[in-house]
Parts: structure tokens; C-alpha cells; sequence
């Protein structure tokens, strides 16, 4: 077996499917059937958040497997992405990916060992079966955990390199914010995320702070359509109460 890059395999992880206008999240059948329900917990998340970068690049792949994960028969893990799909990437966003890669490899690694462990000491498994239709709202709870980490270690590395506070920056307040509408950490490889949320009309979209310089971000800002077509009325009200957001957080930083 080889993988994306040609190279030998000696135990192949996982791999990303493109699948129409979606991702498929590929993973080894025999770990599949091993899985612990807290490892499921914690990898549902990254494999989320790695799915949703690779939808933005995925017009751009030259094979269906987009993304793969495998052990080499040296023993390593190697994490490819399809052909010269690599230099597409802005080199933070990119790194992560694949940070959150060997994250997913490290915990089917754990699945491995656990299961090694138990055959040895003759420990008869009793679990409940894993549910793999995922849950949209533990993922979003995940993915609000990782962003509030994300969020903490920004900040202590803020603090560790002196960088200086500029001048009229305020923190936004949740008064700020128009009627209804919560904001809470959110997750994403491009850098640091805010999710926006309406009482009655759910997500309205994210903005993500991208690192573009030593002193410079810029402001991403991606409206949440889900289903809906963009020309229904419940987009239109997303719109027009995202902008307001948007215009929000940007004075902000003005």
C-alpha cells in the first residue's frame, strides 16, 4: 500500500474523500471497531475542523483523496495532501492542518495501545457501540474548546514576546453586539475565530483574525448558510444582522 505521495505504508490511519460539494472522513476499519467513546470525543472535533479547511481548497485538488494519514513502514507518520495542493496554503494555516493531523493520528495511536494493553492483561471489553453520525452540537462545543485554548496560548505568547497593546483598542462588550445575538470562541486553522450566534436563526457566521504581518491582521469574515439556498428570506435576515456584527467588531479595531 502506498500513500498520496507514493511512499510505502505500513498501517494506513485515515484520508480525506472529496464526496460531491463535502469531505468523507476515511478511517481504518479496524481501528473504527475499537474505538473508546472519550478518544471519539476529542477526535470528532479536529476532524471537523479539518474538513472545513479543506472544503475551501478542494476546487483545487487534482485527486479525490485530499488528504491522507498513514504510518510508514519506517516507522513515521506522514500527512499528505493532494498534489502541489500544498502551495495553495498560507504557511500558518497549513501548519496547523497538519498539527491537527498528527493530533488525529496520535489518538487512533492511543486506540492502538489501549487495545494491546488490554489483550495482554486479558481485559475483556464491554462498551457501548460508538454513534458515528456526528452530533453538530458536541462538535460545536469541542470546537468552542479548542478555540478558547487556541485563545490562551495567543495570549500567553502575546505576553512572552512584549507585544504592545494598540492604542484605542477596546474589547468588544456583549452590549456591543446586536439584540439577541452571543458570541463565543470558535475554531479555525486560518487563526483566531469568533462565532456568532442569533436566539431564533441560529449561527450567523464567524470571524476569523489572520495573522498578516509582524504588526498587521486582517478581518475574515464568512456568513453561516447551512441548507438554506442564499436567496431565502431566513439568509437575507442573517445578512443583514451579520453586517451589522461585522461593522461591529470592525470598529473595534479602528
Amino acid at each position: 500500500m502506498k500513500n498520496i505521495a507514493g511512499n510505502d505504508v505500513s498501517i494506513f490511519l485515515f484520508r480525506f474523500e472529496l464526496r460531491g460539494h463535502a469531505i468523507d472522513f476515511v478511517l481504518n476499519e479496524a481501528i473504527a471497531e475499537d474505538m473508546y467513546p472519550d478518544i471519539d470525543e476529542k477526535m470528532k472535533p479536529l476532524v471537523h475542523a479539518c474538513c472545513e479547511t479543506l472544503l475551501r481548497y478542494r476546487h483545487l485538488s487534482v485527486s479525490n483523496t485530499i488528504m491522507d494519514g498513514n504510518f510508514l513502514v519506517t516507522g513515521e507518520f506522514e500527512v499528505m495532501l493532494s498534489k502541489g495542493l500544498g502551495q495553495h496554503f498560507a504557511h500558518d494555516e497549513k501548519q496547523r492542518l497538519f498539527h491537527d493531523a498528527k493530533n488525529i493520528a496520535d489518538l487512533l495511536g492511543e486506540v492502538m495501545d489501549r487495545g494491546t494493553q488490554e489483550e495482554k492483561n486479558g481485559i475483556q471489553r464491554n462498551l457501548p457501540p460508538i454513534e458515528h453520525t456526528p452530533n453538530p452540537k458536541k462538535i460545536k462545543k469541542g470546537l468552542e474548546t479548542l478555540g478558547k485554548t487556541k485563545h490562551q496560548q495567543a495570549k500567553r505568547q502575546w505576553l512572552a514576546e512584549g507585544v504592545p497593546i494598540r492604542p484605542g483598542l477596546r474589547q468588544l462588550r456583549p452590549e456591543d453586539l446586536p439584540p439577541h445575538v452571543t458570541a463565543s470562541s470558535g475554531y479555525d486553522h486560518r487563526g483566531l475565530c469568533y462565532v456568532f450566534d442569533h436566539k431564533t436563526l441560529g449561527e450567523l457566521g464567524r470571524i476569523v483574525m489572520i495573522k498578516a504581518g509582524e504588526q498587521e491582521m486582517l478581518m475574515q469574515a464568512d456568513l453561516y448558510v447551512g441548507q438554506e439556498t442564499p436567496e431565502s428570506a431566513i439568509v437575507k435576515k442573517k445578512t443583514a444582522i451579520f453586517e451589522e456584527v461585522v461593522a461591529t467588531v470592525n470598529a473595534c479595531f479602528i
